[in-house]
């Protein structure tokens, strides 16, 4: 009986540690979109952004959601840079950032 209690408790444990890392993920995956988001209103293309950082463009479009998903994005905190943006040079803010991010 004992053996079955402490099995159970190691998994408890090991659970707790999962959602732990899955939190942390999620997390880090929202601070990465953050940081892409920020290099791709400087300027950089997001299928740059994939190149550039050897992740896929489809990796990169997801951390891009992600950070949109969990609010920390500097594209929420002043939407009116993509707008300023595209007057400022007669484009439309998503000319080169692909269908992906939307």
């Amino acid at each position: 009986m004992s053996l079955e209690l402490e099995r159970a408790r190691k998994r408890e444990s090991k659970l707790v540690a999962v959602f732990s890392a899955i939190d942390a993920r999620e997390e880090a995956e929202a601070a990465l979109g953050s940081a892409l988001i920020e290099l791709r209103d400087l300027g950089v293309a997001q299928a740059d952004l994939a190149e550039m950082t050897g992740l896929s463009a489809r990796e990169v479009g997801a951390a891009i959601r992600s950070a949109k998903d969990s609010g920390t994005s500097a594209e929420q905190a002043t939407p009116s840079n993509d707008d300023a943006a595209g007057q400022n040079n007669g484009e439309h803010p998503s000319d080169d950032r692909g269908a992906e991010q939307y």
